[in-house]
């Protein structure tokens, strides 16, 4: 009887062993994501203090430029795609604050001024509207890390990829788009801004729920609105802009291409114009090279980020062409027509401002 126990303990040991080894990845997967967390870009997400994974604290100092082999590239790929979550979380929540300004901003209007809180709510529709490329290319980017794992996350219907509803939801936008065009009268504009709410306090609701899985760096956004309104007032005084809502438009104009470029473009994602697909490229590696000590070469990553923003820029403008919307005010068409020259992630120059920011009370671009 003793011999076959110990045969049976030995069995016991050797899969016990095995299933804590875990499964591991293929090589030309820990390539990619290998070369993807070396990109310049994700040195520069500072928003996430750490995130949340199975009960472990884990920093960015963790998964950012570190070796990814094919033993340790499924951690990699889960912390990868949750860190990114966790800032896009950071940019949602910024996001979504600023909508729901806007909205009551409007509804403000709508007291003493139908004709401009027409104007108003017809603008934030299409603001709105045009966050969905935007959060295409969120999802786009946390699926194609997800991919790079043994099981992704988003081909199983046990789990989902983080934010993976929110950004589903920010999509499914079409209710509000058979709002336009808005009828100029109190019972149309009032009806409009209440499924607006309704659509804003839905994403929020929906943002809390990946929250468990971030430790953010504290954001003040009531002081951003705050220094947001010292702006205009400012800008106002000197005749740039004659309402709010035209410079929250802006605003919002901004942060989703401070986004796209931060937080997808400069970290290394690539877009594939005729399929509308991310994708993460393959690096060329030399087998008598250790690749996971390769380091960037710059003047070909700002070549690359520099291609990146043309393609994802004319994206956006087919997206945005595709859809029949009637252009809201005159103002805002001026407004957008500054706009359409400006180079895409071109900083602002708010030189001529007579604000004075104190170190916690900084514009949005500086935290990201």
């Amino acid at each position: 009887m003793a011999v076959p126990f110990n045969i049976q303990v030995y069995f016991y040991i050797f899969f016990a062993i095995l299933y804590s080894a875990g499964t591991h990845n293929k090589k030309r997967n820990a390539d990619i994501i290998n070369n993807l967390l070396q990109q310049p870009g994700w040195k520069n997400i500072n928003d996430v203090k750490h995130i949340k994974y199975r009960t472990k604290d884990i920093y960015p100092n963790e998964i950012i430029n570190k070796p990814v082999t094919l033993y340790n590239c499924n951690n990699y790929v889960r912390h990868g795609s949750i860190f990114l979550g966790c800032s896009y979380t950071q940019d949602l929540n910024v996001m979504f604050f600023t909508l729901y300004n806007f909205y009551e901003h409007c509804f403000k209007l709508l007291k003493s001024d139908k004709v401009r809180a027409h104007k108003c709510t017809v603008t934030l529709l299409a603001k709105i509207i045009d966050i969905v490329p935007m959060a295409k290319l969120m999802e786009g980017a946390l699926n194609a890390i997800e991919q790079c794992h043994n099981k992704p996350m988003n081909i199983q219907r046990k789990h989902c990829v983080i934010l993976s509803d929110v950004l589903t939801y920010l999509k499914e936008n079409e209710h509000l788009k058979k709002l336009i065009p808005l009828s100029i009268d109190k019972d149309s504009i009032n009806a409009a801004l209440f499924k607006i709410q309704k659509y804003i306090s839905r994403m929020k609701l929906e943002l809390e729920e990946n929250v468990r899985f971030c430790e953010l760096i504290s954001l003040d956004l009531f002081s951003l609105w705050n220094l947001w309104n010292m702006e205009f007032n400012t800008l106002n005084f000197q005749g740039i802009y004659q309402e709010l809502f035209i410079f929250l438009s802006d605003k919002i104009n901004d942060l989703i291409l401070t986004i796209i470029c931060k937080k997808y473009i400069e970290l290394g994602f690539k877009f594939d114009l005729n399929t509308c697909q991310t994708f993460l490229p393959t690096p060329q590696s030399n087998d008598n090279q250790d690749t996971t000590q390769n380091p960037i070469n710059m003047i070909q990553y700002a070549t690359e980020v520099n291609a990146m923003k043309k393609i994802v820029q004319e994206y956006i403008i087919q997206y945005k062409n595709s859809i029949n919307l009637v252009q809201p005010t005159n103002e805002v068409d001026k407004q957008d027509g500054i706009k359409k020259d400006d180079v895409m992630c071109e900083a602002k120059d708010d030189s001529n401002l007579q604000i004075e920011y104190t170190d916690n009370m900084r514009p949005y671009y500086e935290f990201i």
